[in-house]
């Protein structure tokens, strides 16, 4: 490396130019061309790394990389907090008033809050110049259709059953086998 950077300098590939234009005598010549070398590496990149561009994705599925693909995700970001400061609020809520509604909005609260969180799992995991574009994008979808399924699943549940926290309740009251034998 050390002689093409010398080279590239070199008018002509004779050795008497080859020491002028490098500016070397023969005692120090080895060290002066690495310390040369090595201060032309800090100061300027290869120029492999300035050819090279990064793996960008054109197309995507998720939703902070849509944003910040539009400009400023601040709002999505808002957003996530705010459900994750209503969760506070709402499961309590959903436990000692148990409704349709508060059960709804449990289940759309909780469904999204895990929602965003693997999805941000995804992007930082499943990046496609580790794993490649398609293993991303795989992921993303059997996410979407893992979140729109629970949520279904939740609904149909809290519409035909006792309801989201009315069940929770029920299976919490479960008592164990060990739990009988210590009454008896």
């Amino acid at each position: 490396m050390s002689l093409s950077l010398v080279l590239r300098g070199a008018v002509r590939c004779n050795a008497a130019n080859l020491v002028k234009s490098a500016r070397i005598t023969p005692l120090k010549s080895y060290s002066t061309l690495v310390a040369n070398a090595q201060r032309k590496a800090v100061v300027q990149p290869l120029a492999v790394a300035k050819i090279a561009a990064p793996v960008v994705r054109e197309i995507s599925v998720s939703a902070p990389r849509m944003a910040s693909a539009g400009g400023s995700h601040t709002l999505l970001w808002t957003v996530e907090r705010v459900v994750s400061a209503g969760l506070l609020a709402v499961i309590p809520a959903a436990f000692i008033a148990p409704s349709q509604v508060l059960d709804a909005l449990l289940a759309i609260s909780v469904v999204i809050h895990a929602h965003w969180g693997v999805e941000a799992m995804v992007v930082d995991y499943m990046r496609p110049s580790v794993v490649g574009n398609v293993l991303p994008k795989v992921a993303h979808i059997a996410l979407i259709i893992i979140s729109v399924a629970t949520l279904g699943g939740l609904f149909y549940f809290i519409q035909n059953d006792v309801g989201l926290a009315n069940g929770i309740k029920r299976f919490w009251a479960i008592k164990g086998k060990d739990a009988e034998k210590k009454q008896a």
